[in-house]
């Protein structure tokens, strides 16, 4: 008897390996992810701008890392005592000017470097809601706590997502793009306004699939909703996915795009990450000798096995 209406996903035409790279942009649920697939040593480089949670931005983001933009200091304003970035994350504002400035340029160098060796791109879309500062007429990333009454917020169309993806398709059609919808709700929005902005996203994800053969699409929003419709899935705010539920997500995600032997190589990089997360209390004794000696040996028998895997323990 089955308890839940599972979500069916196809398995996916192309598998995701070790030797591949992943760059990540988009909501919080990316650095959800992007933290499984550092934690299983794939090579991956996560929001370069920092989280950013609507189409437009993201897009922006992908487009200045592509082309390699240089920030001066037009592109900072200055309030709260704080040089900020509308197109960054809070994470990236700061009191000194140059140290700013500095930290994006060499984000975007990193990123660019990075993105030219990936094989795939990861974009996870949070919401259809943008916030346009007035001042600039222009979307923004992030409001840094700027009075509400210097923007003007709406939401976006099926069409002005999609027409922001193909102003730049063409210059990422050597990767494969995966998108996924964030199963976060943007219960301050609204309920009925968190539903309508994410079947925008989803609408909008689905044309530009359809138009783009190098495109594809994770239900990750779809599989929160109906295979984990229970608020024990829920984190203590009701609204972010908990430990269980993303872990679940994980293993979706796992069975949509890895090969078998993808599959094992990840079994066994998880048994050494447990064993490098064991603490032996007594130092200078034989059990941890042994046991350090046990970990060596597993982690000098995955080298030998998977020589060709670059790992990092």
């Amino acid at each position: 008897m089955e308890f839940t209406t599972k979500v069916n996903i196809p398995k996916s035409s192309f598998d995701i390996t070790h030797k591949d790279k992943l760059l990540l942009l988009g909501s919080c649920f990316t650095e959800n992810i992007g933290d499984y697939l550092k934690n299983y040593q794939f090579p991956v480089h996560t929001n370069p701008f920092g989280i950013i949670y609507h189409p437009i931005s993201i897009f922006n983001s992908l487009e200045n890392i592509i082309s390699q933009k240089k920030y001066t200091e037009s592109d900072l304003i200055y309030h709260n005592e704080l040089f900020i970035s509308l197109e960054h994350h809070g994470d990236f504002s700061g009191t000194n000017k140059e140290n700013v400035l500095s930290n994006i340029n060499t984000a975007i160098e990193k990123s660019h470097t990075f993105f030219n060796l990936s094989n795939y791109i990861v974009i996870t879309l949070g919401t259809s809601f943008v916030y346009e500062y007035i001042a600039q007429h222009k979307i923004v990333a992030n409001c840094h706590k700027i009075p509400n009454t210097a923007f003007k917020k709406r939401l976006l169309s099926v069409s002005e997502i999609v027409d922001a993806f193909h102003k730049f398709s063409t210059k990422i059609t050597d990767k494969t793009i995966l998108f996924t919808v964030s199963p976060v709700r943007h219960w301050r929005d609204g309920a009925s306004e968190n539903l309508r902005s994410k079947s925008i996203l989803i609408e909008s994800i689905h044309q530009i699939i359809e138009q783009n053969s190098n495109c594809f699409y994770f239900p990750a929003y779809e599989i929160m909703m109906d295979e984990l419709r229970d608020y024990r899935y829920y984190a203590e705010d009701m609204l972010h996915p908990n430990i269980v539920a993303v872990k679940y997500i994980w293993k979706r995600f796992s069975e949509t795009y890895f090969s078998e032997k993808t599959a094992q190589i990840n079994q066994r990089i998880e048994k050494i990450n447990l064993l490098l997360q064991h603490r032996i209390k007594n130092e200078n004794t034989n059990a941890k000798l042994e046991f350090e000696q046990k970990v060596a040996q597993t982690i000098a028998d995955f080298k030998h096995d998977f020589p060709d895997i670059n790992v990092q323990f």
